[in-house]
Order: C-alpha cells, then structure tokens, then sequence
C-alpha cells in the first residue's frame, strides 16, 4: 500500500475529526447545563427526564453498533456526512420541540450524529497514525472534555444573563434554544473542514483482511472481555457525569457563594481531563496501556465512593478531582488497546466498544441513577432527588470498579510490563508500515 496524504492533508484530516468531536462534547455539556430547565420547557414528568438525558447518549449506541459492520463498506466519508446532518437536523428539533416525544426524538438524532462521529473518526485517526494509535487517540479524545467545557460554559453564562430578564432573547432564541444552538457553531465548522476532502479507506481495508478474519477476531475472549470492562468504563465514566450538576450543585454553591457552581464542577473535571489526555504519550511509554487502565479503575472507584458519602464541600472537590483522573483515560485507552491488539477486528471492533459502552450508559446507568436517588430520598417528585440521594446512588456505580481493576491487573501481568507493542494488521507482528490508501472525499 502506498502512503498518498501529505502531512497537511492528514492534520487537516484530523483537526476536522476533533472539531466533530467537539459538536458531540458540546451537545453533552448544553444538555447536562440545561437539565434543570428541561422539566418545565418540555413538559417532562416522572422518570422522563432520565430518558431525554439518557437519549442523548444511548442514540450514540444504536449509530455505532449499525455502522460498525457497514462502515467498511460505506467508508468513512459517509458516516461523516450522516454525522453532520443529524448534528443538524437533531439539533433544530430539539431546539423547536415542544413535548417529551419531540425532546426525546431530537436528543436521539444529535447521539445518532454523536455516535457517527465515534464510528467514523476513530478507525480515521487510528489508520492515519498506524503506529502510534493509543497516543493519538487520546489526543483525539481531548476534544471531547473541551466540548464539555465550551457547551457548559457557554449555558452557565446564559443562564446568569437571562436570569430574572422577562422576555430575554438571542436572535430570537430563548435561553434554551440559544445554548442548544452553539451545537451547530462546530458542526458547520467539520463539514466544511470535511468538504471535498480525500478520505482514506479504513485500515481493515487496506490491508485485505477478510470479513470472515475480522468476525473472528470480534469473537475472540478477549474481545469479549474487553467488551464487558466497555460496559463499566463507559457506566463510571458517564452515568456520574451526566448528573454532576444536580448532584453537586447546592453543596459546593453554599460553600463557595457562586451560582449554579454544580456545572463548574463538571467543567474543572472536563478541563482536568483534557490536559491529561495531551499528556498521555509520556504515560503510555511508561506505565502501558494495561498498567495506566489499572490505575485508573482505583481512582474512578475511590473517587466515586468517596464523593457519594462526602458532605463537606472541599471533600466534595478533592473526591471529584480523584474521580475526573481516574475516569480521564478510559475511552481513548480503551479503544486504543483493541486497535493496537486486536486490530483485525478494525473499526467494527472500536464501533462495538463505543456503542455497547454508550447503550449501557444511556438506557441503564444514566436513568437507574435517577431512580436510586428517588428510591433513597422517598420523595413523590421523581423529577427532582436530591443532590445528596444523587450522589448517594453514585456508590452503585463505583461498585464497578473492583471487578475492572482485578482484570486489568491480570491483563497487566500478562502483557503490559514491558511486553507491550502494537500488533500489525496483518501479520499480528510489531507495525512497521505506514499504510493510508485514498478513496472518494467527503
């Protein structure tokens, strides 16, 4: 195979791949802002809630998982195109609906764009940087905590503007609908980025691996079993995370004097997250992707727990700083190992992994949060527990880490100290090559 992209061709590439990233981040963080606004806008009661928030996520899931086996067959360009339109058109939905079906189908269109972006961006960054995929994934994945912060920055600030203003506007929006419309800021950004672009065939591709190859490696154990530590990566990574303002909020704004200071608490984890995702290379040389995955299954774990019992307010930071270093690594390392040891299973592999990580997310740790919190606060409002019985449900979700740790430690004793190489494609060797082909653009 030859190598047919230029360094500026492959940045380009890459940079438009981290500002779609940016427009599903972003979506997260308006949405987690917005949480407690969505009840009265769009009519929510009982458990509904949890669903509009759970959509947001668990569409990801349903996108992925069908574009895992297709996208190399489609290819990447038009998993990127699907990626912008539904941005876009979920994005209008959701900022004109009206009802908790409207809600619920346009947070389900923008997760169908969220889990697009997955789908096609990570097999994208793994086959432009064949041999260095774990770094530059979780350098991809920076981008994902900054949408965080730029979506629940942005809704913080509107919400402090329109507060108290009878009538307030931008550009005819009401405060909803203007946060909700930054989503489309970044997503006509990558399409444009995007436009008429080369895009090169995933690697799988590339090197003829067999659908029949590829179906076996999907079944092998320790895909399986890296499936299933998938599903509790993603529940402690993002369960917590989507209710962190409720769960926060009134604690930390009692003891610091600051506002609706629950989603600054999101943002300074996001923001932590971000910067040590730069960083990862160094770690990854280091420590292993096995040996960082360990580490990392102690800390969500202790942070969590100790956040979920915690009542005074600096603990309450101290065990989120803790839970935000532990969680920081696990998506992009994750998808990195099955990409570097497995990678026959190609992007149906890293597909399966984000989107059975984000359906478990989405239609189960996300609403059973909500409901626990109901459960321990014995209130008839399901619409409203309390912050306290929301971070008290959080001791479920930490359970999750004992069973991760005792098998990235066995994986790291196996493997990870200092045995640890990318696998090549096609030979199951160290990569030496540096293979990108060329196919239509986008």
């Amino acid at each position: 195979m030859t190598n047919v992209l230029d360094n500026a061709q492959r940045n380009r590439l890459f940079w438009a791949s981290c500002l779609a990233l940016i427009s599903t981040s972003v979506a997260f963080g308006v949405i987690t802002e917005s949480a407690s606004e969505l009840p009265d806008q769009y009519g929510l009661e009982g458990n509904q809630l949890g669903y509009v928030l759970g959509a947001a996520i668990s569409g990801f899931a349903f996108a992925i998982i069908l574009l895992g086996p297709a996208i190399d067959k489609i290819g990447i360009a038009v998993t990127i195109r699907m990626a912008f339109f539904c941005h876009l058109i979920g994005t209008l939905i959701l900022m004109f609906s009206g009802s908790f079906v409207m809600a619920f189908l346009g947070a389900s269109v923008i997760a169908l764009g969220n889990g697009a972006v997955e789908a096609g961006c990570n097999p994208l960054v793994a086959t432009l940087f064949p041999n260095n995929k774990t770094t530059k994934l979780n350098v991809f994945h920076v981008f994902w905590p900054v949408g965080i912060i730029v979506g629940a920055m942005f809704g913080y600030w509107i919400s402090g503007v329109s507060a108290g203003v009878e009538g307030w506007s931008l550009f005819g929006l009401d405060a909803l609908q203007a946060k909700l419309a930054l989503i489309l800021v970044p997503t006509l950004i990558y399409g444009y980025m995007f436009r008429n672009q080369i895009i090169p065939q995933t690697e799988r591709v590339q090197s003829k691996v067999s659908d029949a190859q590829m179906w076996d490696a999907v079944k092998s154990p320790f895909f399986m079993l890296m499936l299933f530590c998938m599903m509790l990566t993603a529940s402690l990574e993002l369960g917590p995370n989507r209710w962190m303002r409720l769960a926060m909020g009134p604690s930390v704004e009692s003891a610091f004097n600051v506002t609706d200071s629950g989603i600054l608490v999101l943002v300074y984890g996001s923001a932590l997250m971000a910067v040590l995702r730069f960083y990862a290379g160094g770690l990854v040389k280091r420590f292993a992707p096995t040996g960082i995955l360990f580490a990392s299954s102690i800390l969500a774990g202790l942070g969590l727990y100790a956040m979920s019992g915690a009542q005074d307010p600096w603990m309450l930071i101290i065990s989120a700083t803790v839970f935000y270093v532990g969680v920081c690594f696990y998506w992009p390392t994750m998808l990195g190992v099955v990409a570097e040891q497995i990678p026959r299973t190609g992007a149906v592999g890293l597909c399966l992994m984000g989107g059975v990580g984000m359906l478990i997310a989405g239609y189960v740790t996300i609403p059973q949060i909500q409901s626990f919190a109901v459960g321990f606060e014995a209130v008839a409002d399901a619409n409203n527990p309390t912050a306290a019985s929301l971070r008290a449900s959080f001791q479920w979700v930490a359970v999750c880490a004992i069973p991760l740790a005792i098998i990235f430690w066995m994986m790291h004793r196996r493997f990870g100290q200092g045995g640890y190489s990318t696998k090549s494609i096609s030979s199951g060797s160290a990569s030496q090559s540096d293979p990108v082909q060329e196919t239509a653009g986008v």
